[in-house]
């Protein structure tokens, strides 16, 4: 679910990476590579509040055998990194 005016999850990780891809190129001056950045930065807040969010419902969903609620913590894999 999406607060208004904001992107969905998936919308801002794609914008992200064009803002990246946008960073990277030598030709950017210097004026929009800030403003390029404080969109990146609002975005990635953004993003990690979403996954916050996310990680709580999921928690919340999460029963034992017997129907009683337990919270797991996620996991990185090792793999990952």
């Amino acid at each position: 679910m999406t607060k208004k005016g904001q992107p969905s999850f998936e919308k801002a990780l794609e914008r992200l990476e064009e803002i990246v891809e946008k960073l990277e190129d030598p030709d950017v001056t210097l004026d929009q590579t800030l403003a390029l950045f404080q969109e990146g930065k609002r975005l990635s807040d953004l993003c990690r509040e979403r996954l916050a969010e996310a990680e709580q419902r999921v928690s919340r969903l999460l029963e034992d055998a017997e129907g009683k609620l337990r919270l797991e913590d996620f996991e990185e894999d090792e793999d990952e990194e």
